[in-house]
Order: structure tokens, then C-alpha cells, then sequence
């Protein structure tokens, strides 16, 4: 039990304007082979003293070259994980967050950072791939929950 531990963790999933499509992150052989699966959000670990908009401002940075706004950022959902096969000893805490960019924005792998991914691609909700993170029905329902937080805002 001694080895036990609490870990913070932000997941961002990146729209397009009208949230008909999701921008997903093809993680390298690496994490496909733990996972059993190809595609994931933009996301990570909190590090010490990190607030959690940051924390996603930072881990987009990373992963694919953008400076997202920080008030483009919601908290969607917080996702409780404790069968992690990255991290079996670690209960994680995950604060989903969602954002839009123009699908047209100039996006950017970080390989030298932490070459997680290999590469990224736009995804309509309807034609998810297979093997994503997050089951193709919960992206659909984040995308729903996202969409209704992004228009109670424009009210």
C-alpha cells in the first residue's frame, strides 16, 4: 500500500467551431501498445503548483504547438481512473476540458519534447476511428456537453 498514490491529470478535447469534429492525437507505438488503443485527447499530468487551465495551456503547447486562450477553456467533466495500465499504482483524477480552434490552424508535433504522438488528425464525430482512449460514444457525449457549455456562455 506504501507505493499508493493520488495523480492529477487534464484531458483537453479540441473542436472545431460548430463541434462537428474532434482533433485526436495518434500516440506512438509506445503508448498504443500499453493503452490498447491508437487515438487520445490532448492531455497530461498537473505538475506541482500548476493551476489546471494552465496546466491544459501547457500540455497543448507540448503536444501540438498551440497557445490555446484561456478563456476558450470549459471543464467539461471529471473523470476518476483507477485502473490505469500506464500507472496501476496511481488513482488519478482527470479534469476534462474543451476548447475550439479553426480546424485550419497551423498545428505543430512536438517530437522533441516528448514524442508521444506521431501524428494528428480531425475527426467528424460520426466517423471516429476505432481504438480511441475514450470510447467513441463518450467523445460524442463530451462533444454534446461541450457544445451546450460553449452556447450557455453566448447567451
Amino acid at each position: 500500500m506504501e507505493n499508493k498514490r493520488f495523480g492529477l491529470g487534464v484531458i483537453v478535447c479540441v473542436f472545431n467551431k460548430d463541434f462537428s469534429r474532434i482533433l485526436l492525437l495518434k500516440r506512438n507505438k509506445e503508448k498504443r501498445n500499453i493503452n490498447k488503443a491508437d487515438w487520445g485527447n490532448v492531455g497530461g499530468r498537473v505538475e506541482w503548483g500548476e493551476k489546471l487551465d494552465e496546466a491544459c495551456i501547457r500540455e497543448a503547447k507540448e503536444e501540438i504547438g498551440i497557445n490555446l486562450n484561456i478563456k476558450r477553456l470549459k471543464i467539461i467533466e471529471i473523470k476518476e481512473t483507477t485502473q490505469n495500465p500506464i500507472a496501476p499504482e496511481v488513482h488519478f483524477l482527470h479534469f476534462v476540458y474543451a476548447t475550439t480552434i479553426d480546424e485550419n490552424e497551423k498545428l505543430t508535433l512536438n517530437f522533441n519534447c516528448n514524442g508521444e504522438s506521431d501524428c494528428y488528425e480531425w475527426f467528424d464525430l460520426n466517423e471516429l476511428p476505432d481504438k480511441t482512449l475514450d470510447s467513441k460514444e463518450h467523445l460524442i457525449q463530451l462533444s454534446i456537453t461541450a457544445k451546450k457549455e460553449f452556447l450557455e456562455d453566448e447567451k
